[in-house]
């Protein structure tokens, strides 16, 4: 996979961020992630990271193109490198979070086997028809054989929270990082040979040297969970919340697909149900529906409480136990809704052609706009239902 094999371009509206006081710009980055970006600029340019406003967050591994806002008493900044650039393009007010209203994708996957382009090729076209909006892999790297942080604390296994947390690492972490975990693993409950473990390899790395520290000190996992960044314990309680969204979406869409128009896909917390096609009126009422997400704060209609209440029970826990108060250390559920199907806008579909980079094998490119916080790679995973490739690059 190259970097331009996944292109981001955020889509804002101009009305809605009219103003004088900054300067917009469009920030170009590769293989590169948003916050890293904006702290080099801030450090660059002696700006503090308070005064750059932006509307989102974007992948690393990809191409990407997002707006930016900076006071304009910094005058204008220019930036040239080659994986970074910083354009002027005019004036705005100062940008907030909340002012992305979706974005561009174009998206090139290869590897695809010559027996699998007739499945693709009738998978795209029902493409417009859009797919189930579900919270896809990015929203679960804290997630591993299928175990939730949040739900551990909520079952009340503080211990085993913990455990996951020192214990359990990814790929792409940092070799002394999961040298680290290996060693807490195979010496679980021994404190002192860890902290001696972190003491003769200098690890610096704060929040595990806390949690050991404390752990040492007291053999309390309350108290050591407390020195968990604050971002993480909130990403823990998203991850839990995002997936409890997903299983209500699965219930939900078995009303409206018959079973020979059901296929399910595999993923770190289970299986997405999506599916082949719908019928232009459940396709119509869907794609004007929105499912609330799981608050114990939020009022539900019968129909949702009575969704919410069957995922719950496969949850083995009800909705109060979202309220427990050991819960508390991670934040608090937030409220909303979010769409229950995202159709793709702008849709734009390329020939299936040989793949330049994996002999023997094919591509193609696909183009489209998708409102904020849609994932794309489950527009992917639409386009090849059915399709065994695991290894397909994207």
């Amino acid at each position: 996979m190259k970097p331009e094999d996944f292109i981001v371009e955020e889509i804002i509206n101009p009305e809605k961020i009219a103003g004088d006081k900054c300067y917009l710009y469009i920030l170009t980055k590769k293989n590169i992630e948003s916050l890293k970006a904006l702290s080099y600029i801030s450090k660059k340019f002696k700006i503090p990271l308070k005064d750059i406003g932006y509307c989102g967050l974007k992948d690393r591994h990809a191409i990407t193109k997002q707006y930016i806002s900076i006071p304009k008493y910094y005058k204008k900044l220019y930036l040239e490198e080659p994986n970074l650039k910083l354009k002027p393009i005019g004036i705005s007010r100062f940008l907030l979070l909340g002012d992305l209203e979706g974005n561009k994708f174009t998206i090139t996957i290869r590897g695809i086997k010559k027996e699998d382009i007739p499945k693709l090729e009738e998978n795209l076209k029902y493409l417009d028809m859009g797919a189930p909006n579900y919270f896809d892999s990015q929203r679960f790297g804290s997630v591993f054989d299928g175990k939730f942080i949040a739900k551990e604390i909520i079952m009340g296994n503080i211990e085993e929270a913990v455990k996951i947390l020192l214990t359990r690492y990814k790929k792409s972490e940092k070799k002394r990082i999961k040298d680290l975990k290996r060693f807490i693993s195979k010496n679980w409950g021994d404190w002192e040979k860890i902290w001696k473990y972190i003491k003769e390899n200098n690890i610096k790395a704060k929040m595990y040297v806390n949690i050991v520290k404390e752990l040492k000190k007291s053999g309390d996992y309350k108290k050591a969970f407390n020195y968990v960044d604050d971002r993480l314990k909130k990403l823990f309680l998203s991850a839990y919340q995002s997936y409890l969204w997903n299983e209500c979406i699965k219930e939900l869409l078995k009303e409206y697909i018959p079973k020979e128009d059901r296929v399910y896909y595999e993923y770190e917390c289970g299986s997405l149900l999506f599916y082949k096609k719908l019928d232009e009126n459940s396709l119509n009422y869907l794609k004007n529906l929105k499912f609330p997400m799981i608050s114990p704060e939020a009022h539900y209609s019968e129909k949702e409480q009575k969704i919410i209440e069957r995922v719950l029970k496969k949850e083995n826990i009800k909705i109060e136990d979202l309220q427990k108060e050991d819960l508390k250390i991670l934040g608090n559920f937030v409220r909303g809704e979010r769409d229950v199907i995202s159709i793709p806008k702008n849709l734009k579909i390329g020939d299936i052609v040989e793949d330049d980079l994996v002999k023997g094998k094919y591509k193609i490119t696909l183009t489209f706009e998708l409102k904020k916080g849609s994932y794309a790679t489950i527009i992917i995973k639409r386009a090849f239902l059915g399709i065994k490739n695991k290894k397909r690059k994207k």
